[in-house]
């Protein structure tokens, strides 16, 4: 019975130890869905969100390590719940006063409703709560003190007593490397391999983004000339629609953004749901941000201002063609125009809140 009780409730610990780390795996996959998702709520900067949406990922797989190993477990155990019913709180918050159909809790690979998701946290609270009292220092695996108070790793699967290893084969300095290799690892996944826009665009950027001479002609020639006007989004049936204007396209005055996007661009949809969230954190005018975007018809083009909630803003419709031959292919890209020529370009990477606010308001 009490091998059985044994193994139980550490296959359950370890269950829940692998879940916290696959979501964290599954956050950094989809890194710029959730940063934009957290950048939603308005609490932090763009640039503080990017750190703070990396450092909730690394928490979590250290938590989901620290389960595993039951490393400080009494300290981890009351963390991961503290976490989940913080988590939970959230989603109560989300399920109350949004219209959210993912919560992120594992990115966008897999869509969770938010609650769908207080019923996975409140039972794996529930969870939680069987495995503290019950999994005690003398049947689980992990780092123990003999009756000498010398830590060794505790080996074997036998429930009745405890079974050391020799000290000598699992010395401190193991423990060390063993989690400084995965701090590292952790780091590097969370801040090297995906590195915050602010800090990527000082290493990589560049300002050969646009043909600066087709945008001139599209101007001139007015090949910009399907205009999306009375644009309304319908909240019951959570639908965008508009009318369509062929008049020629109208410079403005002052500095603008233009993103030139495709509408079936993954990218796209989610840095111009950033873009939006710029404008409307920082109280820009809605009217200085405008979409030149293609798809194959208008129902898909209703469909991107739906999903990045850009319906207040202004929209073109403008051939595959001219799109490619504007910004070499590479959507989305984004045109800062002052009177109508162009001060600068910027790629997915390459949107910064400051940035943006600063080009905005500096007439």
């Amino acid at each position: 019975m009490r091998k059985a009780l044994f193994i139980s409730q550490n296959s359950i610990r370890i269950l829940l130890g692998l879940m916290f780390i696959a979501s964290a795996v599954m956050k950094v996959l989809s890194l710029d869905t959730f940063v934009i998702y957290v950048y939603s709520f308005k609490i932090f900067s763009f640039v503080l969100t990017e750190i703070a949406a990396r450092l909730l990922i690394a928490f979590e797989m250290v938590l989901g390590l620290l389960l595993i190993t039951k490393e400080k477990y009494k300290w981890t155990w009351w963390t991961a719940t503290g976490l989940m019913a913080a988590f939970t709180l959230f989603l109560i918050y989300v399920s109350i006063f949004r219209n959210d159909e993912n919560c992120h809790c594992f990115g966008d690979i897999i869509e969770v409703k938010p609650w769908v998701s207080i019923i996975k946290n409140v039972a794996l609270l529930g969870v939680l709560m069987l495995v503290y009292g019950k999994c005690d220092r003398s049947l689980c695996l992990g780092w123990l003190k003999d009756e000498d108070g010398k830590e060794r790793f505790r080996c074997g699967l036998v429930p009745d007593r405890d079974v050391f290893c020799d000290g000598n084969n699992y010395p401190q300095w193991l423990k060390i490397v063993i989690y400084s290799i995965s701090g590292l690892a952790i780091f590097a996944a969370t801040f090297v391999c995906f590195p915050p826009n602010a800090i990527f665009n000082k290493i990589f950027s560049r300002d050969d983004l646009v043909s600066t001479p087709t945008f001139e002609k599209a101007i001139t020639d007015s090949l910009v000339s399907l205009h999306f006007t009375d644009i309304k989004y319908d909240a019951a049936k959570d639908t965008v629609t508009f009318r369509v204007d062929t008049n020629y396209y109208q410079e403005q005055k002052g500095t603008y953004i233009i993103a030139v996007v495709s509408s079936g661009c993954k990218y796209c949809k989610q840095s111009c749901e950033l873009m939006h969230n710029i404008f409307e954190r920082n109280n820009l005018p809605a009217n200085h941000l405008q979409f030149w975007m293609w798809g194959p018809n208008y129902p898909h083009c209703a469909r991107f201002l739906r999903i990045t909630k850009s319906w207040e803003h202004d929209a073109y419709r403008i051939s595959p063609a001219l799109a490619v031959d504007m910004v070499y292919g590479s959507f989305p890209t984004f045109l800062v125009v002052k009177d109508g020529k162009i001060i600068k370009a910027l790629d997915y990477r390459g949107v910064e809140e400051s940035k943006i606010v600063k080009y905005v308001t500096e007439q």
